[in-house]
């Protein structure tokens, strides 16, 4: 499914779509941009191994107004746009796109666009998309309940009350592979029971990442002066589809302080 945005990056620049992805050409590069529930990935292919003062330029896209995640291989550059509160901007991604394009241009201007390779390319999409949800979904249930999240922590009752907000959605799919099953407390412990399906494609670190995405959206909201002061504990289960438990995290004050 594309989500109205995406749709209007396609249009713009007349690319195509298959439903997952929007592909095509713009200027001498290629593009590829799929549409996820907390991120949009844009790959840009250059028509020319890509040099240090390339891959320099390439990098202001991670700064403001941007602030996009940047990653440059040998001949392409994929940029992660995180949707946390908010879809990302449209009007963004086009700017990057379009200026990802002109400095390939700029750099090989008599150079036509790389050819297309499907197979490899929705493989790598797949690849791309594993690695990142499974980075977003230890932090996808506290994005989407951060202004609950954030008010004053001091209690036992606080707890309780966040726990019971977040249970009063469930369940939650936060994506293709993983589900937020229910919610809970215990003392002072917010307790987040998840599932993950297809858990065979878990990345071998998976539980360091989903953990430290975890305390950084904790981290990174702008409200650090609340944080100190917090006692909540979060008790992360994540279950595999019979109810097993795959592996469990926790995070205690002293993690995000």
């Amino acid at each position: 499914m594309l989500f109205p945005g995406v749709k209007k990056v396609r249009d713009k620049f007349n690319l195509s779509d298959d439903g997952k992805f929007v592909k095509g050409t713009v200027r001498n590069s290629r593009v590829r941009l799929c549409d996820g529930r907390n991120c949009k990935i844009l790959t840009v292919s250059a028509p020319a191994e890509i040099s240090d003062q390339t891959r320099e330029a390439l990098q202001k896209f991670s700064q403001k107004p941007y602030k996009a995640k940047v990653q440059v291989d040998t001949k392409s550059v994929t940029f992660t746009f995180v949707e946390i509160l908010w879809p990302y901007s449209w009007e963004k991604i086009c700017q990057v796109l379009d200026g990802a394009a002109q400095i390939f241009f700029d750099a090989n201007p008599n150079l036509p666009a790389p050819e297309a390779e499907p197979e490899e390319a929705a493989s790598e999409g797949r690849a791309v998309n594993v690695n990142f949800y499974l980075r977003l979904a230890g932090i996808a249930i506290v994005a989407a309940f951060l202004p609950l999240m954030l008010k004053e922590w001091k209690s036992i009752k606080t707890a309780e009350d966040c726990a019971r907000s977040i249970a009063a959605e469930c369940p939650v799919q936060l994506d293709e592979w993983t589900s937020l099953d229910s919610a809970s407390s215990s003392w002072h412990k917010v307790i987040l029971n998840y599932t993950i399906t297809g858990h065979e494609n878990l990345l071998d670190d998976a539980q360091q990442i989903i953990k430290e995405n975890f305390i950084q959206s904790l981290k990174s909201d702008g409200s650090n002066e609340y944080l100190y002061e917090r006692t909540v504990w979060f008790i992360l289960n994540y279950n595999d589809v019979d109810g097993s438990q795959l592996f469990q995290i926790k995070i205690v004050p002293v993690d995000y302080k």
